[in-house]
């Protein structure tokens, strides 16, 4: 008698990682949302180490601006050591809606803004959605770091951050899926436009 061993190959099943280019965000204020007297600021990075100007009593020398804008605190060009050089890109809200600007931000650089989106008449979340390619170009990072800030929008003053996401978890995974919520402590010593509860982040 012939025996016969039959043997086979094991198939390997090869897993696939899908990344996202699409960052949802909706964040939550105690109050409804004034984009006349306020601002409003997502801004993101590649590291958890970038800087952006903090709420007093933190910071008063600083003021949370846009790149390019003249300060009435400090000189222009701390701002971009200090402050630009770490931010990847940025969303901000004003009267006209959702406006998004990539990095690098250098001072006498060009970073136009992109508009997202219009506002709604009113509410107390801020909803957005944008491409991270619009941010990172193809070199989209494994982590996405960002913060959520208010600040009051005196015409004839300067302007301070109010609120910000204070948690050392702000950032998310680039994994189409990935989702995260970051809540902020209420504070009743701010305006209720100004007071962030909830940050929440999905990637699709």
């Amino acid at each position: 008698m012939f025996g016969f061993v039959l043997s086979g190959c094991a198939k390997t099943v090869t897993q696939y990682v899908t990344y996202g280019d699409q960052m949802v965000v909706e964040v939550t204020l105690r109050g409804n949302y004034d984009a006349d007297a306020n601002r409003y600021f997502l801004v993101v990075g590649t590291g958890e180490a970038f800087k952006v100007p903090l709420p007093p009593p933190d910071n008063i020398d600083f003021e949370l601006l846009e790149p390019g804008t003249t300060p009435r605190l400090g000189v222009i060009a701390d701002y971009y050591t200090g402050f630009y050089y770490s931010w990847a890109g940025y969303v901000i809200t004003d009267p006209g809606g959702y406006f998004l600007a990539a990095g690098p931000f250098t001072q006498g650089s060009s970073n136009p803004r992109v508009p997202l989106g219009n506002l709604e008449a009113t509410g107390t979340k801020l909803k957005f959605n944008f491409r991270l390619s619009q941010i990172f170009g193809a070199a989209i990072p494994k982590i996405i770091y960002f913060d959520f800030f208010t600040a009051a929008w005196p015409s004839d003053a300067a302007k301070l951050s109010a609120d910000h996401l204070a948690s050392t978890n702000a950032y998310i995974s680039s994994l189409a899926g990935s989702t995260g919520s970051v809540p902020d402590e209420e504070n009743t010593l701010l305006a209720p436009a100004l007071d962030i509860l909830n940050c929440a982040v999905t990637i699709q």
